[in-house]
């Protein structure tokens, strides 16, 4: 676990990479893009009510991890292309940018998520339009914010409207946007706590946290929360 932090009654760690654990006043448990190479395989993790896959790539969409966090009515939220490789047993709803779906009473609001000029080869970007999904979703009445892996996009101008809490922002650069970039799309959102993700696991994916911090409260009127221990 790279660190936690209570909004308010919320109980929010960040595992790693992409992956939160969000827990409510209730104890209604939220997994965000679990993977197994990054959960420590001496703890015992609290099952989850809800695990939210972004998109089908192995580092947020992950048997191993979602298998181990499951209990009996656990709901899978989950990309189109991942639909066909989600456990036989278990409860999914499929979400896409412009739907929402329902689970255990809570609703999970999925929005565009892509990348603009990060590229596997010429012309085939690592994120292309329609593979990833970014979630919105309110717990104990906050309501945060998962990006996915995305780039700074036109669709952000619209989320400041939601009025987020909390966005947890990928940082690192070369699959998603660098930390420059992450700047500009808190700009767009707007969120009153912006918390930096996607750095330091992957391969020439890195920050500097505490940059980050002065960078977002210098430039915009967010907080920044560096979830690291």
């Amino acid at each position: 676990m790279r660190g936690s932090h209570e909004f308010d009654t919320v109980e929010v760690e960040w595992i790693d990479h992409a992956s939160i654990k969000l827990k409510d006043s209730d104890g209604f448990t939220v997994y965000v893009d679990p993977w197994s190479d990054i959960m420590d395989a001496n703890k015992e993790y609290e099952k989850a009510d809800v695990i939210i896959s972004t998109h089908d790539h192995f580092d947020h969409f992950d048997k191993k991890a979602i298998q181990a966090l499951k209990k009996r009515n656990t709901v899978l939220i989950l990309t189109e292309q991942s639909e066909d490789d989600a456990p036989e047993e278990m409860d999914t709803k499929v979400i896409k940018p412009g739907t929402s779906v329902k689970a255990h009473g809570h609703r999970f609001k999925g929005v565009e998520a892509y990348n603009v000029d990060k590229f596997r080869e010429p012309d085939t970007p690592f994120h292309p339009k329609g593979l990833c999904t970014g979630v919105i979703f309110e717990l104990d009445g906050l309501k945060f914010y998962h990006a996915s892996d995305t780039d700074p996009i036109d669709e952000m101008d619209k989320l400041a409207d939601e009025e987020i809490d909390v966005a947890f922002m990928p940082a690192g650069g070369h699959y998603t946007m660098d930390q420059e970039e992450a700047i500009e799309a808190v700009k767009k959102v707007n969120p009153g706590k912006v918390v930096p993700i996607h750095y330091g696991y992957v391969d020439q994916t890195t920050a500097d946290p505490e940059k980050f911090r002065e960078d977002v409260e210098r430039e915009t009127g967010s907080e920044a929360v560096i979830l690291e221990d």
